[in-house]
């Protein structure tokens, strides 16, 4: 029903209002109607007594007493329809889903069934169940880049990549899935085949493996199959057959590496010596003409020779020359001794200092030599160019940086810390090098006046680097110029006095 309103009359007493029961009757129709909508027609139920929170809604409490009392909303009573609205968060906080027991959390893809993403409240992995049955059932793969499905059909899986599904290999698929392999050339592998580089496709073909290099067209090994001795002969029974080589009557053999050695072990039996027929040297050669023939060995120039015993011996006899060369390299600290003939000894580059060996010159550089200069120059380091300079006049450095938008923050002499829009004071005669650090984000200009024209008496370099103020002679002192920002004019700015 609607609110009844009591009848007070049109003035104090004048008995024109609703009589008392008429106006109780009233009051007491507007209390069972509030009684009713806010409780059980006996008891209020709403308890807004606990001073409630911004953001709070009235939820139902059967504690102390049934009633609707402010509090969070923080448990659902049942499914929740967004009815095509979103979950959004309008600050910088994370949208958290959490399970705090046991249960999954089920991202289903519509209705019910099989078609559903989960998290595994188990194990904490993320783990989806992808039900594509053929190939073609996967999704548009230019709009799903990066997404790797499986398909029934072909039990592959499979990535999404340059618009097109791309098969993955698996421990069950074939080589021949490999670009790279051709299986069907000749009509496909025979037994015993194996797989070789053919350059002229690119590819890895099957090939007999007793073949060359190059594949296919290779030539086969040339080797002995039997093998025959003064008596008796020998054929290979196996790929891994083994060929001994052994020693007769005074006759021993060794084996080293890919080297046989043949030993005369007894006493020589026949006249008949082993010697070489021919003897050849760095020049010309000679051959035993007769059986008691001999060679001599004569020394040449600054080379002697002498026999005994069965023993030549070749002395260099001239020049023998004694080198003075320093057995021990002493620095400013430590110091090294040839350890042998061959021993080689390093000149490196120390701070600042590299070392060059070309031919029988060793040149020293260093990486930032002084320049030369004029009468009455002075040398600074130029930080913008890492590199010394010169200067007709006395040079001071100013690196200036930004406070953002707000102000220069410089730094260098008379400021014992990084500054912002300091007041900085010239000379005349003297040179100052501001540095702008900050680049074409606050270009640095030396002004008559705030927001005035720039000066350019005395001024080089770039507003953007590195900008150079010589002070003439002509600037009267205490001339008060401006620094400003191009850009910022009203927070960049600061005084240049002369003084």
């Amino acid at each position: 029903m609607a609110k009844q309103s009591v009848g007070i009359g049109s003035s104090a007493n004048d008995g024109t209002g609703d009589t008392l029961r008429d106006g109780a009757i009233k009051v007491n129709s507007n209390f069972d109607e509030l009684y009713t909508a806010l409780g059980n027609d006996t008891t209020i139920q709403v308890d807004i007594s606990g001073s409630p929170a911004d953001g709070q809604v009235l939820k139902w409490s059967s504690s102390p007493s049934g009633a609707f009392r402010a509090s969070d909303y923080n448990l659902l009573s049942s499914d929740l329809d967004t009815n095509g609205n979103q979950i959004v968060s309008d600050g910088t906080d994370a949208i958290t889903i959490k399970q705090t027991g046991t249960g999954n959390i089920n991202l289903w893809a519509g209705g019910s069934g099989s078609a559903y993403s989960y998290v595994d409240g188990s194990d904490g992995y993320f783990k989806w169940y992808a039900p594509y049955a053929t190939e073609g059932d996967l999704p548009n793969a230019t709009n799903h880049h990066g997404m790797f499905a499986h398909a029934h059909a072909t039990g592959k899986g499979y990535f999404a990549h340059s618009a097109a599904w791309v098969p993955l290999i698996s421990e069950n698929s074939s080589v021949t899935l490999l670009s790279d392999v051709d299986t069907t050339v000749n009509g496909g592998p025979s037994d015993g085949q194996v797989l070789k580089w053919v350059a002229s496709t690119s590819k890895w073909s099957p090939a007999n493996d007793e073949q060359g290099t190059g594949g296919s067209g290779g030539t086969t090994q040339n080797l002995f199959e039997t093998v025959t001795g003064d008596t008796g002969t020998t054929t290979a029974s196996a790929a891994n057959d083994t060929l001994n080589i052994v020693g007769g009557t005074n006759i021993g053999t060794a084996m080293v590496g890919d080297t046989l050695t043949i030993n005369m072990t007894g006493a020589l039996g026949a006249p008949d010596q082993n010697l070489f027929s021919t003897i050849n040297a760095d020049n010309g050669g000679t051959s035993a003409t007769v059986t008691t023939d001999s060679i001599t060995f004569a020394g040449g120039t600054g080379v002697s020779t002498n026999l005994n015993a069965g023993t030549i011996t070749i002395t260099n006899t001239s020049p023998n020359v004694t080198q003075n060369l320093f057995s021990t390299v002493a620095g400013d600290t430590g110091s090294q001794a040839a350890g042998s003939a061959t021993t080689t000894l390093t000149i490196a580059g120390g701070t600042g200092a590299t070392t060059a060996q070309s031919g029988d010159t060793l040149t020293v550089n260093v990486d930032n030599p002084l320049p030369g200069g004029s009468g009455g120059q002075n040398i600074f380091y130029n930080g913008a160019s890492s590199a010394w300079a010169t200067s007709a006049s006395p040079t001071i450095w100013y690196s200036v940086g930004s406070n953002g938008a707000a102000a220069y923050r410089f730094t260098g002499p008379g400021l014992s810390s990084a500054t912002n829009n300091p007041t900085i004071y010239v000379y005349r005669g003297f040179t100052y090098t501001f540095y702008n650090t900050t680049g074409s984000s606050h270009p640095f200009e030396i002004r008559v006046s705030s927001q005035g024209s720039a000066v350019t008496d005395g001024i080089s370099g770039s507003t953007t680097g590195t900008l150079i103020y010589t002070v003439p002679m002509t600037v009267a002192a205490g001339t008060t110029y401006k620094y400003q920002c191009t850009i910022h004019e009203t927070n960049m700015v600061g005084d240049i006095v002369v003084v």
